[in-house]
């Protein structure tokens, strides 16, 4: 009698910690699936960016974005087997958290940088703001906190965003200490 107790608080536990597994897995699932829609098109605005460098005057930007775009295929490639692995999805194609990008022509002046770097900063602070912070206890108890690939985007979109912010700020100190040519 005793054995065919603990028997049943066994399967009971199971069948319970199944169930808040499969309801954070999901929760985890979405919250990797709108990291990854606004990763892949960070991807892309880096990727537009580069074609937009492509000029000799902008080679430094060029080989900063080109740096970023490889970090940020990294990230998709990262969140894409999580969310298989979750088995958030049997098939994710990148296609479908695609809208069709459009891709500007070569960047004229300096101000046209300013206003990249600018883009670009507001695209890593939409990622960065997916995941709650601050003191919210439930919000930062869920599973997907822990997940290690909503770490990674946070750690490289964190370091990213401080680079282009950085740069930004070079570029905006750049344009107030350059002479005008007004004639």
């Amino acid at each position: 009698m005793q054995a065919a107790t603990n028997e049943l608080t066994s399967e009971a536990i199971g069948h319970t910690i199944t169930t808040t597994s499969k309801s954070e897995s999901s929760e985890t699932v979405e919250v990797l699936e709108e990291l990854l829609a606004h990763s892949i098109h960070l991807r892309d605005l880096y990727k537009n960016a580069r074609w937009q460098t492509a000029d000799l005057q902008f080679r430094l930007l060029r080989v900063l974005f080109d740096g970023h775009y490889k970090e940020q295929i990294q990230l998709v490639d990262l969140l894409i087997d999580r969310i298989r692995a979750l088995n958030g999805a049997v098939r994710v194609f990148a296609g479908d958290f695609l809208q069709p990008t459009q891709f500007s022509q070569l960047l004229r002046g300096r101000e046209s940088a300013t206003l990249l770097l600018a883009g670009l900063i507001e695209a890593h602070e939409s990622v960065l703001a997916v995941l709650p912070t601050g003191a919210n206890e439930e919000q930062l108890n869920r599973s997907w906190t822990r997940d290690f690939a909503v770490g990674q985007v946070v750690l490289t979109n964190s370091e990213q965003s401080v680079v282009v912010r950085e740069q930004l700020m070079h570029r905006k100190r750049m344009l107030r200490t350059q002479p005008t040519w007004d004639c």
